[in-house]
């Protein structure tokens, strides 16, 4: 007997182990020790269980053998894995190769003492295949994000017209900045999903077994099957990719999802492939403005892969602290409970909607929360380690590269050329969160922003980008 262990990261419908008439079982384990090692968000513990089961059923309907491990068995991974192929005499072992690094030797030396066979499937969860992606890499060692896009529009054809981008611009980046509207604009609102029966008996064992986690699995609003993750998707293309582009970087204290399509969670666990977002979105461009379908698309294809690139050719990102940072973060910051009442009002607002939903948007996650760390102190580790455990859509691969280079600038600027800080006014333009202008430049954001640069100037002194804010802050410390 052959079989193929699929991961709880990897539930694609179109799974290479479903395709491959060599593999006569399937296998999933759930370990507890795996949601033990971090406070994960209940959302996400519930999210990656209800897709797993679902996942299996599906397989089971089409006539399938799955073979399955319950956390509730105690098991952990690798006795989970072994277990199945000792109990069912397994003479092989697939799967399709793991985005976290480190996850494949593991599974290598599980099939190994079990002296079984072993066959690795490429990763179909990204748009470029992983010898491309590490050419491209080696090829440009210094080559930033936008190179990579622009090589991914050209080798994929998207939004391409002959040997130029659609429209004559690579990038409408500079159209997608918009704030809100004053008067206001009706935000469709997410689909909702009622939790079916295996989803229910999922909460129910996290909120028993993971009581202490952040977040109330009774809670729970994501997609977990196939269906719904497509149903989420044609919601999002119908109704909020329109204004994507234009207000993709506002931010509104009472609107935690506004246009974002919220699709990372079902992309990070296999429910979608970047190949059914870009398919859905090309087929909508009857009234849908360019500069939307090219920031979204830039975000699938550009960003997301680009982030996958530089964790595999970057590995020393994961112990990066260039700036020397050392703070741990506190423990309200897992809870919400205890927060300082000096918190800023779009520190405090952000980290609510992250601890009741286990998300944010992007803008969010950089420019408010990455910003205020930054500002702060962090050490960039205790921030990596927050990130992966409160958001549902983290995974050591995207964290990796995006909080160590793009929002705490610990690897001095290999991800990106410049430190991602700002004082109040940035965020009062793009959320109007204080009261007017005056309370914005007078918040602790501020202060934050030109203690920072004069804390690190010695270290961005050099950055062209930042020349004109520090010579803005050696004139503010000038006596008069």
């Amino acid at each position: 007997m052959r079989a193929a262990l699929v991961l709880g990261t990897q539930l694609l419908e179109r799974h290479p182990a479903l395709a491959d008439g060599d593999i006569d079982e399937l296998l999933l384990v759930e370990s507890a020790a795996l949601f033990d090692r971090l406070p994960y968000h209940q959302h996400k513990v519930v999210l990656v269980l209800s897709a797993m089961r679902h996942w299996a059923a599906a397989r089971e309907a089409e006539g399938r053998t799955v073979r399955y491990v319950r956390h509730t068995e105690g098991r952990s991974f690798a006795d989970g894995v072994a277990h199945l192929l000792d109990a069912h005499g397994a003479e092989g072992l697939a799967w399709m190769r793991a985005a976290d690094r480190g996850v494949d030797r593991r599974i290598d030396r599980i099939a190994g003492r079990a002296d079984v066979q072993t066959k690795q499937y490429a990763d179909r969860a990204f748009v470029t295949p992983e010898p491309e992606l590490d050419a491209w890499f080696r090829d440009h060692p210094k080559a930033r994000m936008e190179d990579f896009y622009r090589w991914q529009r050209q080798r994929t054809g998207i939004l391409m017209e002959g040997e130029g981008p659609a429209g004559g611009q690579w990038n409408y980046d500079h159209d997608n900045r918009e704030p809100l509207p004053k008067g206001g604009i009706a935000i469709p609102p997410l689909p909702t999903i009622e939790p079916d029966e295996i989803t229910r008996e999922v909460i129910d064992e996290v909120r028993e077994r993971w009581p202490d986690h952040p977040g109330d699995a009774r809670d729970f609003w994501l997609p977990v099957t196939h269906a719904d993750a497509r149903g989420w998707l044609a919601a999002f293309v119908d109704e909020r990719l329109h204004d994507f582009g234009r207000y993709e970087d506002a931010m509104a204290a009472e609107e935690p999802f506004l246009f974002h399509s919220v699709l990372t969670p079902a992309l990070n666990t296999g429910l979608l492939t970047p190949w059914d977002v870009v398919d859905a979105v090309l087929e909508a461009t009857g009234d849908v403005p360019l500069p939307s379908l090219e920031g979204f698309l830039r975000q699938v294809i550009g960003w997301r892969e680009y982030m996958r690139g530089m964790y595999r050719a970057h590995p020393e990102l994961q112990d990066a602290n260039a700036l020397g940072l050392t703070r741990e973060l506190e423990a309200w910051w897992y809870t919400g409970e205890g927060v300082p009442d000096d918190l800023p009002i779009p520190v405090r607002v952000v980290l609510e909607r992250v601890v009741q939903h286990g998300y944010a948007h992007h803008i969010e996650r950089l420019m408010v929360l990455g910003n205020w760390f930054l500002q702060q102190g962090y050490a960039p580790a205790s921030v990596n380690r927050w990130f992966l455990s409160l958001f549902v859509d983290a995974y050591e691969w995207v964290m990796v590269p995006n909080v160590f280079g793009m929002s705490q600038y610990a690897d001095g600027g290999i991800v990106a050329t410049k430190p991602y800080v700002s004082g109040g006014a940035y965020l009062q333009r793009m959320g109007r969160w204080w009261s007017g202008p005056k309370a914005a430049k007078e918040s602790a954001l501020t202060d934050g922003y030109w203690d920072f640069l004069q804390r690190h100037e010695a270290v961005l002194e050099g950055n062209h980008r930042l020349a004109r804010p520090l010579a803005q802050m050696r004139s503010r410390r000038e006596p008069a």
